[in-house]
């Protein structure tokens, strides 16, 4: 269980949530082998509201990630908005990793975003190139795990 009571850190603003979620670490403890199930609250509003992780991760990824006025923001803010994105697509990641979260069409989605369409894969070249080299291995690292069709 986890708390998210601010609207500007999100699960995959950061590592430190991934980082420290306990679910395959509990799952490996079981008896019976299946996965705990994983919830956040979000407090952000008082409408609180309590989803699975595989929901949140999705919301998140809706309103940010794959969000075109999101993205759009962050490549306006050039240099670091790319490596923000980049960051964020890490860290969804890193839901995959530790506790299979994150569905395969934000990773199908996200290719088609930022890796399939060469204007924008030349925008993100030209603003911040190292950032870009990131995303694409990030991307090779989710399909060579399985996290994608």
């Amino acid at each position: 269980f986890q708390n998210l009571d601010s609207s500007e850190i999100s699960l995959t603003d950061v590592s430190h949530y991934f980082d420290s979620d306990p679910t395959k670490l509990v799952a490996s403890v079981r008896k019976d082998g299946k996965m705990p199930s994983a919830y956040i609250a979000d407090t952000t509003t008082a409408n609180a509201q309590v989803r699975t992780l595989s929901e949140t991760v999705r919301l998140d990824s809706r309103t940010k990630l794959l969000n075109p006025k999101w993205y759009e923001g962050m490549l306006d803010s050039g240099y670091e908005g790319v490596r923000e994105v980049q960051k964020r697509l890490t860290n969804t990641m890193g839901w995959s990793a530790t506790g299979g979260a994150v569905d395969n069409f934000v990773y199908e989605e996200a290719n088609e975003v930022y890796i399939n369409d060469p204007e924008m894969q030349k925008r993100l070249m030209e603003t911040n190139p190292s950032s870009f080299r990131k995303m694409v291995a990030t991307f090779l690292e989710a399909n060579g795990r399985g996290y994608r069709e």
